[in-house]
C-alpha cells in the first residue's frame, strides 16, 4: 500500500509542472455501468469517473482521474458477500479528430485499483481490503457541443483482481476552460 501511495505522490509530483504549463484544462465527469465478469457470471453496478486533464498538444493530453466501479453484492444459500472497487489513475490521451466537432480517442495509464470485499458464511464474518497496481486501458468517442463543454462516451478496462475482471463504460461530460 505504500509504495502505490508514494508511486502516486511521485507521478503527481511530475504532472502538477507540467500542467501549470498546460494552456487548456478541462474536467470530466462520467456516470454508467461497470462490469465485475469472473468465469461465465457477469454483473454490472453504477459506476461514477471524475477527472482533471490538461492538453499538451492538440492530440494529446494527460488526465488524473477517479473511478468508482459500485459495490457487488451476491448471496447464495451459505453465504453472502460485497466487493467495492474503486480507483485512482494517471493516462494519456491521444485524440484523432474525425471532423471539427467529433473525435476518437484511446486511453493509456496506470491505475491504483483498491478493492474492499467482505464475506459470512457459516455464522463468520471476514473482511479484505487490497491495492493493486494495473494498466488502464481505454476507448472513446466525444463530441463539441460548444467550444468548452464536450459529451463523451468512453469505456475503460482496470485489469483483475484474483479472477474477476473490471472495466466501466461511461458516458460523461467534459468542460474545459
Amino acid at each position: 500500500m505504500r509504495k502505490n501511495f508514494f508511486a502516486a505522490l511521485l507521478v503527481l509530483a511530475l504532472i502538477i509542472p507540467m500542467a501549470a504549463q498546460a494552456g487548456d484544462s478541462y474536467l470530466k465527469f462520467g456516470v454508467g455501468q461497470s462490469e465485475y465478469k469472473f468465469d461465465d457470471y457477469s454483473e454490472g453496478k453504477t459506476a461514477v469517473s471524475l477527472g482533471y486533464g490538461f492538453s499538451v498538444d492538440k492530440n494529446f493530453d494527460i488526465e488524473v482521474g477517479y473511478l468508482n466501479l459500485g459495490k457487488l453484492k451476491y448471496t447464495n444459500e451459505d453465504s453472502s458477500g460485497s466487493l467495492h472497487t474503486q480507483s485512482i489513475y494517471v493516462a494519456g490521451i491521444s485524440t484523432l479528430p474525425v471532423t471539427d466537432k467529433f473525435a476518437v480517442f484511446g486511453k493509456l495509464g496506470i491505475a491504483v485499483n483498491h478493492f474492499k470485499g467482505k464475506a459470512t458464511a457459516l455464522n463468520t464474518n471476514s473482511s479484505e481490503t487490497e491495492t493493486k497496481t494495473r494498466a488502464l486501458l481505454g476507448l472513446g468517442l466525444a463530441y463539441d457541443f460548444t467550444q468548452q463543454i464536450a459529451g463523451t462516451l468512453e469505456y475503460q478496462y482496470l485489469g483483475k483482481v484474483e479472477d474477476t475482471k473490471l472495466s466501466a463504460l461511461t458516458v460523461g461530460l467534459k468542460y474545459g476552460f
